[in-house]
């Protein structure tokens, strides 16, 4: 559990993603844990490790807070939401659909290198961010839709939050990534919270993989914020597409 922890910490600080994308499938297919539990230990997990991999992107300039805090408020209280639905979720409805969620946004992010100077302004022109109220109010609903799918499939919401914080605030990659890993910290509290009043954690786990995931994950900080914008990219896409692509085929074939 250690080595799974080193793993998850890396691709954590590389890519800004939840620590769910290594843990899950690795908890689920390799040990046999079931889809809720495993879920549940890997948002524990994200909630150590996030701040840890966090504070590396901090001490680099490369964490803004000031529109990232309306996304946290949303996401806390969408996480408590989707905590409550999964229950009547199968195991095998979860592993399947967040399978192909990894892969489109893999696949979006692998795109997005080639122009996010135009996505944003199409984005900047759709919902009229031309004030401080307007910007906070579409971060907060957004941060609200982000904080259930956290909720529902375990994700700490990295991804999602940095996807908004590119497409749709124009954050470089290194920023966003930096900053979606602290607002992921507090979604994954928040939804942790839920999971654990069910009993879907197992609290030695998390305590094991997080102890590997905290020191991965601040060596993997380090070597990304030495990798150019669209290295950084390519890896994002990459990683997301591959652990997609393999979630799904265990899980059906």
């Amino acid at each position: 559990m250690v080595t799974l922890g080193l793993l998850s910490g890396a691709v954590m600080s590389l890519i800004g993603a939840s620590a769910v994308m290594v843990v899950v499938p690795s908890l689920s297919l390799a040990l046999g844990y079931g889809m809720h539990v495993a879920i549940g230990v890997s948002l524990l997990v994200d909630v150590i490790a996030s701040l840890a991999v966090g504070y590396a992107y901090w001490r680099h300039g490369n964490v803004d807070l000031r529109h990232g805090l309306w996304i946290a408020l949303g996401s806390v209280a969408g996480a408590q939401l989707g905590a409550g639905c999964t229950v009547a979720l199968p195991d095998l409805f979860l592993a399947v659909s967040y399978g192909l969620w990894m892969i489109g946004s893999g696949a979006a992010i692998w795109r997005k290198g080639l122009d996010r100077a135009a996505v944003a302004e199409r984005f900047r022109r759709l919902v009229r961010l031309d004030s401080a109220a307007k910007r906070a109010a579409v971060a907060l609903a957004l941060g609200f839709g982000i904080g259930v799918n956290c909720g529902v499939f375990g994700a700490g919401g990295g991804i999602l939050i940095m996807m908004v914080l590119i497409f749709l605030l124009d954050y470089p990659i290194h920023r966003a990534v930096g900053t979606s890993t602290v607002i992921m910290a507090v979604t994954a509290a928040s939804a942790a919270a839920g999971y654990g009043l069910r009993g879907n954690i197992d609290v030695l786990a998390s305590v094991v993989i997080a102890a590997g995931t905290v020191t991965g994950g601040i060596s993997g900080a380090r070597l990304a914020n030495l990798i150019s914008e669209r290295a950084l990219a390519r890896i994002v896409g990459g990683i997301f597409m591959a652990l997609g692509v393999a979630m799904t085929a265990f899980r059906l074939l």
